[in-house]
């Protein structure tokens, strides 16, 4: 009977139907990660972004509050002074500090005006000068004066206005008083106009609204602090700002795609990467509403809903998210704008991988499903079908495959074959017992080679051992145990004697207990000494023979050396770790020194400078109360006196400003070829009449050979300190010898004298900044001149040291190179600023 041939077929619909069902879920898949990327996407930015707001909002207020300290600081100190002061009379250092000009503005006399280390001031030619005034102005004078070069050290300028027509200024760059006239009303600048009583009765600092400065050429934002003094205003201490970087760095500084702006808190713009045109025309401060931008309008009003901390805000069309930190002291918003399509492209990215991902995972699944339903399904009932045939041709030997599956299809080929074996039960018998046979065997055979293979391929060997400890059978690599079969041999020959006895008591407990054991041992082969590892696993009792186990052995040695060397390794970063504490402690206690000692230094010098000003001021007002009845002898001497405490004053003045400059790396040196003996011959000139005062002697010896490449200046300051610490500890009718010679590539200078020895303990220690010898320092002395001729001395190239000489006297020796390094354009090196 012919077969009819199938129009459908079963796989190909099932196929079909999966598929779809399958495309489906993909899609939503894709839907929900679209989703999922957008917002874990979004909350990830906006962390990012609040932190970096943070971080640069709080970089940018560091400049602000740091002025709002500086004119707290300078009206505070300025009220101090002037309750100090009290009534006394400054109008004698008023007229030797000010004059009127050619146009009746009062501004410093010519003779001791200095805009570039000190104080200016105008003052209109209307303004009563009365005592008080004149207090006011030497005080504050002498106040800006002192403080100006630390309070402009990061700004434009530092000033003070008072409630008269006057302005004092420090701005190192300009005499601010020059351009100032008989016309001139301070009452226009919102800095004096905002600290009246009027304006300001809660008497609080303010931040001016930002202007341009047509002197400077800048745009900047000021800080007053108005100074009461009993209830009165008595003057405005205040700071300029520049803020032409910030504004720079709001356009120029931005994370990729987005753009910053900074607005006041009542919305004015201050900066904005493209309207900086529209701000300057607008005098610094732009309302935004004059620009009829919409978008900008809700930025801007979004913004300024953030409270004190920062954080990030979505604008209300959900176009932007906006990351907003508050800029202290001036309260200005700094605004990063961060477009939400952004967000949005990487999300669809995002989606759209899946969706790339979701569609070959759908074609790989289809092409499985395909493959599992042709196996599964086409196959069996394609096998049906063949058999129907078989069947209808009178063979009745019909086997099927799928008649042990356990599904439906499996139960029809199984009804098959029962059919048909009802048909011819005699023969169906016989094949079917020959058919297993012959399963039977290939099964034992494959499960014979498998064992071999698997025996072949094992690192270690694997031996099955009976409870006597003899070896049933074994598996794996055996040669390095046993030479030869180990079948029939005792398990512990493969072990060393000393643990024979642990062997034993291990296998018994295993075969006993039923539990696994575990050994580890060390045995001597021809290789050498190796570790090992028995592992001994108990195996199901057997009908047929007694209780074995399965007895693996692994070669550890490896192992074992690896746990070696991690303790050694862990032993020497103990030690390392030691090292660097005991470092870190040591440095630690040397700060603590260095810091004591610096602020010993600053104690002592401050009663230093405090002894030579009393002594000015003393014999200055003794001079003035007795300039008519005193003699010109007297006097003559009370200005001696006074010159005397001012040089004294001045050196140590000299000395903080040279240790300041080599601190800070601006000590110029202007190298040149000199002969060192001029120099010596100089300074001992100079030092000449202070040694014949004390009746010494100084002596030189100068070799004839003495050109060096050097600064003058500077090794005659080393001289000079060096030669006149000698006269003040020399006896009297003492000798200094000043010797001078060759150390190729080096002269070598010496200053001896025969004064008290140093102390051993100081030797090293008079060299060191804001440390002060015991005794080593007299009177009016700064303590830093051997610290600055260390530094004059080792700029050089050379060494500067101290010793004492037997029997009395110290002797001070340096070095300094004859030639120094030329530059490529032909100039010594360190011809310019050091």
């Amino acid at each position: 009977m012919p077969q009819q041939p199938v129009r459908t077929s079963l796989a190909r619909r099932a196929l079909t139907r999966m598929g779809l069902r399958i495309a489906a879920v993909i899609v939503l898949i894709t839907l929900a990660a679209y989703w999922h990327f957008y917002h874990s996407l979004e909350e990830t930015i906006d962390e990012g972004l609040r932190n970096y707001v943070q971080a640069r909002a709080d970089g940018e207020s560091e400049h602000f509050l740091l002025a709002e300290t500086q004119t707290r600081m300078l009206a505070d100190e300025m009220v101090r002074r002037l309750k100090q002061a009290g009534d006394e009379d400054y109008s004698a250092r008023f007229d030797a500090l000010f004059a009127p000009g050619k146009d009746g503005v009062i501004r410093m006399r010519p003779e001791v005006s200095d805009y570039r280390h000190k104080a200016t001031v105008f003052i209109r030619n209307d303004v009563p000068l009365t005592p008080d005034f004149k207090r006011r102005i030497v005080v504050g004078w002498d106040l800006l004066t002192a403080w100006g070069p630390l309070t402009t050290n990061r700004f434009l300028d530092s000033f003070m206005n008072m409630p008269e027509q006057m302005s004092l200024n420090y701005a190192p760059f300009v005499d601010w008083s020059l351009s100032a006239t008989p016309k001139t009303n301070i009452y226009e600048y919102e800095t004096v106009w905002r600290s009246t009583p009027q304006s300001n009765p809660l008497r609080a600092p303010f931040w001016t609204t930002v202007y341009f400065d047509d002197g400077a050429r800048k745009w900047m934002v000021s800080h007053v602090t108005p100074a009461d003094l009993n209830g009165r205003w008595v003057a405005t201490a205040g700071q300029d700002i520049v803020i032409d970087d910030l504004v720079r760095r709001t356009a120029n500084d931005h994370l990729t795609g987005t753009y910053n702006l900074i607005v006041r808190a009542d919305g004015q713009l201050i900066a904005h990467p493209r309207l900086s045109r529209e701000i300057q025309l607008a005098g610094g401060n732009l309302d935004v509403s004059h620009l009829h931008d919409a978008q900008l309008e809700t930025i801007v009003h979004t913004a300024l809903k953030v409270g004190d901390m920062a954080d990030v805000v979505e604008t209300p069309d959900e176009a932007f998210h906006l990351g907003v930190g508050r800029i202290h002291g001036p309260d200005w918003r700094l605004i990063v704008v961060y477009p939400s399509s952004h967000i949005a492209a990487v999300a669809r990215a995002s989606a759209r991988y899946v969706l790339i991902l979701g569609a070959i995972s759908l074609l790989l699944e289809l092409l499985i499903l395909w493959s599992v339903l042709k196996k599964l399904v086409s196959e069996p009932l394609h096998e049906l079908v063949e058999a129907e045939a078989r069947v209808g041709d009178g063979n009745y030997d019909v086997l099927l495959a799928s008649a042990h599956r356990p599904d439906e299809l499996g139960r029809l080929a199984h009804g098959f074959e029962l059919m048909a074996r009802r048909v011819g039960e005699r023969d169906r018998q016989l094949v079917q017992a020959a058919g297993e046979l012959a399963r039977e065997a290939e099964t034992a055979r494959i499960n014979a080679a498998r064992l071999a293979a698997l025996s072949q391929i094992l690192p270690d060997p694997v031996f099955v051992v009976a409870a006597d400890s003899r070896v049933c059978d074994a598996f794996g690599n055996t040669s390095r145990l046993f030479e030869g079969n180990p079948t029939g041999h005792s398990i512990f020959h493969t072990m060393p004697p000393s643990v024979v006895d642990g062997g034993r008591m291990a296998l018994d407990i295993a075969v006993q207990s039923g539990l696994a054991q575990r050994m580890v041992y060390d045995a001597e082969l021809t290789e050498g000494v190796r570790w090992f590892e028995a592992l001994i696993l108990p195996l199901p009792p057997q009908d047929t023979e007694g209780p074995q186990v399965l007895w693996l052995v692994r070669d550890i040695t490896a192992l074992k050396l690896t746990e070696g060397e991690l303790r050694d390794a862990r032993d020497h970063l103990q030690d390392i770790v030691a090292a660097q504490t005991a470092d870190l402690r040591g440095a630690r206690d040397r700060a603590n020194d260095a810091n004591r000692a610096k602020t010993q230094f600053v104690s002592n010098i401050s009663h230093e400078l405090r002894t030579p000003m009393h002594a000015i001021l003393s014999f200055a007002r003794i001079g003035l109360d007795k300039v008519e009845s005193a003699r010109p002898d007297k006097l003559k001497r009370y200005f001696e006196n006074i010159i005397m405490s001012g040089e004294r004053l001045l050196g140590m003045v000299n000395d903080l400003l040279d240790i300041a400059k080599l601190e800070s790396g601006k000590m110029d040196y202007h190298l040149a070829q000199h002969r060192l003996g001029r120099i010596v011959d100089g300074v001992a000139s100079e030092l000449e009449a202070l040694a014949t005062r004390k009746q010494v002697t100084l002596a030189r010896q100068i070799v004839s050979d003495d050109e060096l490449d050097c600064d003058a200046t500077r090794v005659a300051q080393v001289l000079r300190n060096l030669i006149s610490n000698a006269i003040r500890f020399s006896p009297d009718a003492g000798v200094i010898t000043i010797t001078v010679w060759h150390e190729e590539p080096m002269l070598v200078v010496t200053v001896e004298n025969d004064g008290p020895p140093i102390a051993s303990e100081d030797l090293e220690r008079i060299f060191e900044k804001f440390v002060q010898g015991s005794g080593l320092n007299p009177p009016g002395s700064s303590g830093l001149g051997l610290a600055i001729c260390r530094e004059i001395v080792e700029a050089h190239g050379g060494q500067i040291s101290a010793a004492n000489r037997e029997g009395s006297g110290a002797v001070f020796r340096f070095t300094l190179p004859r030639r120094q390094p030329v530059l490529p354009g032909g100039d010594l090196f360190g011809g310019g600023a050091g």
